[in-house]
């Protein structure tokens, strides 16, 4: 049975500007006026600022745009015109402001770090560590920034990464729920599973109402040998979140350790109730069905599992243990086969008994 584990991934916007507003000049009401030297810039800039704040982007973005024209220098109208692009899902464009920004003033980090949120949203991992590592080295001490980097390693399957850079932000903000549940999962990804529940348990003590974060301690708990642990997980996460199909699937596969057949039977068709594109659901209610000796039932559910997924090794095992049961051995031994081609090593051991 197939478990799922969550890392969170979140992606700050900015939503507030780097910068102070910068004080308009004081009026001179006498007849003869002395304007000051990029009075004009720094107007536009202002108006920019405000707009911004409103949410009125595309005036703010025309505002910076004039501040930009009377001063090719402003470094704070480049940084909130980048912020403005990003809000107008330009992330381009707001590379390009960053950047310019990072010419003028090299030791700008939070410029890096930013352009490096911007990279990761482009799907841009190298570039995103790159920036975010260079935040790090100018004196960016968020612990977003270490959450982020670790984020990034676990994906790139850098389990032993991950973990310290999550541990820096932990450091940085003992109550970060998210990196916690992340350092969490690259435990369990390490089989950690002491450690991964530990994780889990004090991310919890921050989120309390996360059923994510229940969900996946009680994936590390099955892991671990602990059925009722896990069941009991999986069940205050739907409490949590009454749809969340994951969490039904993971109970259905507990309590089928359990041997508990006829709830994890109800557990994996409420998931397919709610979601019925669910894959895993398919193939493990036909793994149930054997057990139930619906070995026809089962048939039905595995076909549809295949049909979603034609490279499904495990429903193909499945499938041919039911039609063994009704002894189509023919058809069995084609679905064995097929599951052994698909990379599931342990139905070789089944052809043995096949011509």
């Amino acid at each position: 049975m197939k478990n799922i584990i969550f890392v969170f991934v979140l992606v700050v916007l900015l939503s507030a500007v780097g910068y102070a507003q910068i004080n308009e000049p004081q009026i001179d009401t006498a007849s003869t006026l002395v304007v000051a030297a990029n009075q004009e810039a720094e107007l536009a800039y202002n108006k920019g600022i405000d707009f911004f704040r409103n949410k009125n982007y595309g005036s703010a973005l025309s505002e910076f745009n004039t501040a930009i024209s009377y001063n090719p220098k402003f470094e704070k109208a480049f940084f909130n015109r980048a912020n403005v692009k990003i809000e107008l899902k330009d992330l381009k464009g707001a590379i390009l402001d960053f950047d310019e920004v990072i010419r003028i003033n090299p030791s700008s980090a939070e410029s890096f770090y930013l352009r490096g949120t911007v990279k990761s949203m482009q799907k841009d991992s190298k570039g995103a560590v790159y920036d975010y590592l260079s935040a790090i080295n100018k004196g960016y001490t968020d612990s977003k920034v270490y959450y982020y980097v670790g984020v990034i390693r676990f994906q790139e399957e850098k389990y032993d990464d991950a973990i310290k850079y999550f541990d820096m932000a932990v450091n940085k903000q003992s109550d970060y729920a998210f990196a916690l549940n992340d350092r969490g999962s690259a435990k369990r990804q390490k089989e950690d599973f002491k450690g991964a529940i530990d994780d889990y348990t004090l991310a919890l003590k921050y989120m309390p109402e996360s059923a994510i974060i229940y969900n996946n301690r009680g994936s590390a708990r099955r892991k671990n040998a602990d059925s009722e642990g896990a069941i009991s997980d999986y069940s205050k996460a739907i409490e949590f979140d009454a749809n969340y199909t994951i969490a039904y699937n993971n109970r259905g596969s507990a309590k089928f350790d359990t041997e508990d057949f006829e709830g994890a039977k109800a557990d994996f068709e409420k998931a397919i109730q709610i979601n019925p594109n669910y894959t895993f659901a398919y193939q493990n209610l036909g793994a149930v069905k054997v057990k139930l000796k619906d070995y026809n039932g089962a048939i039905k559910d595995l076909d549809k599992a295949i049909k979603m997924d034609s490279k499904y090794a495990y429903a193909y095992f499945t499938r041919g243990s039911a039609k063994e049961m009704l002894k189509d051995f023919k058809g069995a031994c084609a679905d064995w086969k097929k599951s052994f081609e698909l990379g599931f090593k342990a139905a070789e051991s089944y052809l043995s008994n096949c011509e």
